[in-house]
């Protein structure tokens, strides 16, 4: 067996020759890539490579130590507030991604109901289109989901259902700004004056909108409130690694009022070492992001990013125009901003993605749940933006003589639903290899296996790729 820690180091050129090489499968941003990408053009990026690589030496642990830390995650924090119209004595942290931002406001929620309302069995009203990482928030910490419908026109909350479904132990009302499948944002007056009512905080993410949102008002872009300015509204998140266009990862936590961000942090001084406080869920904290973030916001200005969002909401209105006039395929919602969903009404949506994918895109690909159908859907960026007319071409010329919707094969569904319950003495890797899924990447023809995790229930999907991560890194 070859060993994996060298016994004499490589030099320099062969390390990063290595480094090239394993990325070359990678994802790349050339304007193609319509999900994961968030491109702002090639001088931000390298701004941001060397700004990345100026704060590196930086450990955000302890502010003290390196007041540069301080000064990076103030001066970038007060620019969000600025945006998110904060009212004065409003707070925030800087993390290191939406996925904190969001565990952290349901934390804060947790113990701030804990302190004031004495609540032992925290529940949280979360709409199905909400964002996954408020299932891991809710499962870290111990907090009951309490599901709220959407409209299944429109995919907002229904705010009816949530008031019908509140209760004394909620601790927190959620609401999306916008969703990611459907980028359509929530009534958030009507959830955030709800929660009011019942002494509930309101968390707002907008990890997604909240560096395109506030200047695509600035472009006149009429769309719903969201943000601090409304009174009920008392922490919103929001990625500067996504369209504030700063390297993962980067993200912030906005908090109204500095009581509840003191509930935000942890400290410690019951151990042999030194007494620690973190206002996030890492102890080390790298600096590298945020400095980026800072730089970016710093070059681009407001005017910068207005004119990336005029640009990718131009595009986005120019697919959804195409999507309207095409036959065979309809809009899933209507965004309020430069990300949707849409889906086939004649002939199987995956084999359409196929198709997409065939020729050069790579599109995102989504199963079926609720009432949100199996669909495709699209993020744009500034750079993919450029090329939404042959994107929009592609899909007109791939839509024509797609084959009839198909449903996957019972007994191949049943296998892997039953492999997802018990694995035990199955040669997972073999079932892998066998799905496609050998290379670690997906196949070109992904339309079978996205049949069959469309076919699975959502526990089954998530059981089995479990299975599939863990064979990834085994």
């Amino acid at each position: 067996m070859t060993n994996a820690f060298p016994e004499t180091g490589k030099s320099r050129d062969e390390v990063l020759a290595a480094l090239t090489q394993s990325r070359s499968k990678d994802l790349k941003s050339d304007g193609r890539a319509f999900a994961f990408v968030y491109d702002p053009g090639e001088e931000a990026r390298e701004l941001a490579r060397t700004a990345f690589a100026a704060c590196m030496p930086i450990n955000g642990l302890d502010p003290t130590v390196y007041p540069s830390a301080r000064t990076l995650e103030n001066a970038v924090v007060k620019a969000c507030l600025e945006l998110m119209h904060a009212p004065e004595g409003a707070v925030g942290t800087a993390t290191a991604g939406g996925t904190e931002s969001v565990m952290l406001a349901v934390k804060t929620a947790r113990d701030f109901a804990r302190k004031t309302r004495e609540i032992k069995s925290p529940k949280m009203l979360l709409p199905i289109t909400a964002h996954a990482c408020f299932h891991k928030a809710a499962h870290y910490f111990g907090v009951e989901i309490v599901s709220v419908d959407v409209d299944p026109k429109t995919f907002r909350a229904d705010v009816e259902d949530a008031k019908r479904k509140m209760s004394a132990d909620v601790i927190l009302v959620v609401g999306s700004a916008p969703s990611y499948a459907h980028g359509v944002i929530d009534d958030i007056t009507s959830l955030a004056a709800l929660a009011q009512e019942h002494g509930s905080l309101m968390h707002v993410d907008a990890c997604v909108g909240g560096c395109v949102l506030p200047f695509l008002r600035d472009n006149g872009v009429a769309g719903p409130d969201f943000d601090f300015g409304i009174e009920g509204v008392t922490s919103i998140s929001m990625d500067l690694h996504k369209y504030g266009f700063a390297p993962k990862g980067i993200s912030v936590l906005l908090q109204r009022r500095r009581e509840l961000r003191d509930a935000q942090y942890y400290t410690c001084a019951t151990w042999t070492g030194y007494s620690i406080i973190n206002s996030t869920t890492l102890g080390s904290k790298s600096v590298a992001a945020m400095g980026a973030a800072y730089s970016l916001i710093q070059h681009l200005g407001k005017a910068g990013y207005r004119e990336r969002a005029t640009r990718m909401w131009d595009a986005t209105q120019a697919l959804v125009k195409m999507i309207d006039a095409t036959d065979g395929i309809e809009m899933v919602g209507r965004p309020d901003m430069n990300l949707f969903a849409f889906t086939t009404t004649e002939g199987d949506v995956f084999t359409l993605a196929d198709r997409l994918t065939a020729k050069g895109w790579l599109v995102q690909a989504t199963y079926q749940f609720g009432p949100s159908p199996a669909h495709i859907h699209l993020t744009l960026d500034p750079e993919n933006a450029r090329r939404a007319d042959a994107l929009a071409k592609d899909i007109v010329a791939c839509v024509q003589d797609l084959p009839p919707t198909q449903t996957a094969p019972e007994g191949v569904v049943a296998f892997l639903s039953n492999l997802a319950e018990n694995s035990a003495g199955v040669d997972t890797a073999a079932v892998v290899k066998e799905m496609g899924l050998g290379s670690g990447t997906m196949p070109d023809e992904a339309a079978p296996l996205h049949r069959i995790m469309n076919a699975m229930t959502p526990l089954q999907r998530e059981k089995l790729l479990v299975l599939f991560v863990g064979e990834l890194f085994t």
